[in-house]
């Protein structure tokens, strides 16, 4: 099923800079898939513009739950902003989302997409995927503190400012500086405040948490106006928007990450969905 991603050329062909690029995110999809134990196979590729490429992966798993086949398409997207996303293709997507950020870990490796440097201090790419780990496992770290010695009194997560306590501690585990509530600049004539700010590493998060109440529809408006909202702020570099989904709210988690993920202007957003 695996397919060479490296292109033949004839002698003295050379790649243009725009096919040279969008070989590279090619090969940075199919190797890492590769190095996990993934079968990839290029369904689609823009041999026109040398913009637009898809890649699909696929692999059986085997777990508690037995056997079971799991596949998702990669998009890239290679024009004025590029873009690497993902959605499952099957019922289980075991492993999608850690291979996604492996992806993620590469893709910033390649020269040509490194942030340019300036007088800010620069974001560090390994510090931020081991950050997106980290809130990954959130729901896991949550429920293992139900089960205390002697069944003794603990966190039970019933709210954002739950979410927003136990994520705190865990940063602070992690960094020095851990900023709460700071302000960001005013936007659409309201001023409001961020919920976590890590100063050194220019990264902001904000968290969420799904109810009756804050489904789809209104996660992705609010996401959206965070968006917006931190292209302004001098300090964030990144923003991971993280939505804790517990009780299973939300009908499309994966496709709230993917179409919000990605650059947005200078700043890299990583929406990060926690479904259970």
């Amino acid at each position: 099923m695996a397919r060479n991603t490296k292109r033949r050329t004839k002698p003295n062909e050379q790649l243009s800079p725009q096919q040279q690029k969008l070989f590279d995110l090619l090969t940075v999809v199919t190797e890492t898939a590769k190095a996990k134990g993934w079968q990839t196979e290029i369904t689609a590729l823009d041999k026109t513009n040398f913009r637009y490429a898809t890649v699909m992966v696929h692999r059986v798993m085997r777990g508690g739950f037995g056997f079971a086949d799991v596949s998702g398409l990669f998009e890239i997207t290679c024009d004025q902003k590029i873009k690497i996303s993902y959605q499952a293709t099957s019922f289980h997507n075991y492993g999608l989302a850690d291979l996604y950020d492996a992806i993620s870990n590469e893709f910033w490796k390649l020269p040509w997409v490194k942030p340019k440097q300036s007088d800010k201090s620069p974001v560090k790419p390994q510090n931020f995927i081991v950050l997106q780990r980290l809130i990954r496992r959130f729901h896991n770290i949550a429920r293992q503190l139900k089960h205390r010695h002697e069944d003794r009194s603990t966190i039970i997560i019933k709210d954002e400012y739950d979410v927003q306590d136990l994520l705190h501690s865990l940063l602070r585990g992690l960094y020095d500086d851990v900023r709460a509530e700071e302000y960001c600049p005013s936007y659409a004539g309201s001023s409001s405040k961020m919920d976590f700010l890590l100063k050194e590493e220019r990264v902001v998060i904000e968290t969420k948490m799904t109810n009756a109440k804050l489904k789809d529809k209104q996660v992705g408006e609010q996401l959206i106006i965070d968006i917006k909202k931190y292209q302004q702020h001098p300090d964030c570099g990144r923003l991971i928007c993280f939505v804790y989904d517990p009780n299973g709210y939300l009908k499309n988690p994966v496709s709230l990450e993917t179409d919000l993920s990605g650059m947005h202007d200078k700043m890299e957003v990583k929406v990060i969905v926690v479904s259970v």
